[in-house]
């Protein structure tokens, strides 16, 4: 199957690959990192709502670069960002210095979208949602075996406090490394767009409110995905920030515990890859997003009333949003993000790259409000308002775009 892909999507699947590994290898212990140093639901909430003003200003501009710039640079510039993110992990000693490693770490230059734009710009319409899969499956091999080997370091290192956790910070960095050399050595100098910095003129470079303006109001459906987007994004951020805290801290979860459920969640999600992409490809991405965002669902409803720790493993194997792997609802996720890339033209995907960093940006201040009920003793419903979200309002506008499996 690899071969009929070219050299720069074998270059982004095996470079994001590691890169996977370390987002996985380290997902579930930033948070409670942050907690060890001494911040508490309010205060994880503060950091959040920083980093994301922070990639709320910067956004239009990288959506420009993406589509001026080659592939290349961005991608490295995302590394050089995402090492010097695990240098402070590695020197803070209380909570507030990782405010800018929060900042810099998979957020200002975001990995994976651009991969995905990769991938729908340089394939046929027919061959996207499968080599989207295809890039999961792939990803999540390498990547599989992760939190365990994180559990076991931390185990090993003295469990889930400072000094059982910065040890995944020393790890990651040599792997970060060999990623940012496979992308220079790898990659040429295209660019998604096809055009090139230099090719611009001055007037245009500057004209950033036009470009977006211009933008916005030439696809129709835009306002529809804003929405899905915005309302999706706040329920996954919410539940990437508390659903490791919910394990561990009101479900009596171990390090052991954690790494077993996120590798059982990895396996089954990567199962079902390829059926949903053959199936997004074949009779549409809105029918196969519908079929297993039911999965999503069911997962957070056991996982926010799982009378004991071992059905949270069936929650993560449904799918349940924040545990790492995504399971088996997680799979929504592919035809989504493929009719996302395909609702825009080529040349206009940069900007739609930046619109997205702004949509998380300010998906962000809800965090504050999980902050506010983990505080308050109402952490369940940070569990359950994603439900609601996802039934009353996601399902209905996904209903009322157009199918864009032919485009």
């Amino acid at each position: 199957m690899f071969r009929e892909y070219d050299k720069r999507i074998k270059v982004v699947l095996i470079s994001q690959g590691m890169y996977t590994f370390v987002m996985q290898f380290l997902a579930q212990y930033n948070v409670l990192f942050a907690q060890a140093l001494g911040a508490n639901g309010t205060d994880i909430g503060l950091i959040t709502l920083i980093s994301g003003l922070v990639l709320c200003l910067s956004s239009p501009y990288l959506g420009l670069a993406v589509e001026r710039c080659p592939i290349k640079r961005m991608m490295i510039l995302g590394l050089i960002l995402d090492l010097t993110a695990m240098i402070i992990f590695i020197l803070a000693s209380d909570w507030r210095w990782l405010i800018p490693a929060f900042i810099l770490y998979g957020q200002l230059v975001r990995q994976m979208p651009i991969a995905d734009m990769v991938f729908v710009t340089f394939v046929k319409p027919g061959q996207r949602a499968t080599l989207v899969a295809v890039s999961r499956i792939f990803w999540g091999g390498i990547a599989i075996f992760a939190p365990l080997l994180s559990a076991a370091v931390v185990t090993y290192c003295g469990g889930i406090n400072v000094n059982g956790i910065r040890p995944l910070y020393y790890i990651s960095v040599p792997i970060l490394s060999v990623t940012l050399l496979i992308l220079y050595m790898g990659l040429d100098e295209s660019s998604i767009s096809g055009s090139t910095e230099k090719g611009k003129s001055s007037h245009e470079k500057t004209s950033l409110l036009s470009e977006y303006r211009k933008f916005l109001k030439s696809e129709s459906y835009l306002k529809h995905w804003i929405a899905i987007r915005f309302f999706r994004d706040s329920s996954l951020g919410l539940l990437m920030t508390f659903v490791p805290l919910w394990i561990v801290n009101i479900k009596g979860a171990t390090a052991a515990m954690l790494g077993i459920l996120s590798t059982l969640s990895t396996m089954s999600g990567l199962l079902v890859q390829i059926p949903v992409g053959r199936l997004a490809d074949r009779f549409g991405r809105k029918k196969a997003f519908l079929f297993f965002t039911v999965f999503y669902c069911a997962g957070l409803f056991l996982l926010a009333f799982a009378p004991s720790p071992e059905y949270l493993i069936l929650a993560g194997v449904l799918g349940a949003g924040g545990i790492i792997g995504g399971g088996i609802g997680g799979a929504a996720n592919t035809p989504l993000l493929t009719m996302w890339w395909e609702s825009v033209p080529p040349e206009s995907r940069g900007k739609l790259y930046g619109l997205e960093g702004i949509i998380t940006a300010a998906s962000r201040p809800l965090v504050i409000i999980g902050g506010i009920l983990w505080d308050h003793d109402l952490a369940i419903l940070i569990m359950l308002i994603p439900i609601l979200v996802e039934i009353a309002i996601v399902v209905p506008l996904v209903c009322k775009i157009p199918e864009t499996l032919k485009q």
